[in-house]
């Protein structure tokens, strides 16, 4: 077997890095860990790396899409349209959203 060199382990997961990230995610909850990065002076992997194994934190995106008082309005009109459209063409519409499904049985629903 091969051993590792003799030599101080180096590493940037120290307890006062750590403590240090905590401070600045609580001081500053909505920057990004690269933006703490820059501010702490440690690299963006090693930040990613605190904030997951050890504060527990995990990324996510948060979608946000607020309706404004005109969408109500326009919102309403479609359908009122879309059966002005089919009674006036007696008309048959199909409509259709994207779904793959896999022979293990499951289905990715991202557009579904």
């Amino acid at each position: 077997m091969k051993k590792k060199p003799p030599g101080p382990v180096t590493t940037a997961r120290t307890p006062e890095n750590v403590e240090r990230v905590r401070e600045a995610v609580m001081r500053s909850p909505t920057h990004s860990a690269q933006r703490h990065a820059v501010e702490l002076g440690m690299s963006k992997s090693t930040v990613k790396r605190i904030l997951h194994k050890d504060l527990g934190f995990h990324p996510y995106k948060m979608i946000v899409q607020m309706l404004n008082e005109g969408d109500y309005q326009q919102r309403s009109a479609f359908p009122e349209l879309m059966l002005e459209i089919i009674e006036e063409n007696d008309a048959i519409i199909m409509m259709s959203d994207e779904a793959n499904f896999h022979l293990n049985g499951s289905v990715n629903k991202q557009n579904f």
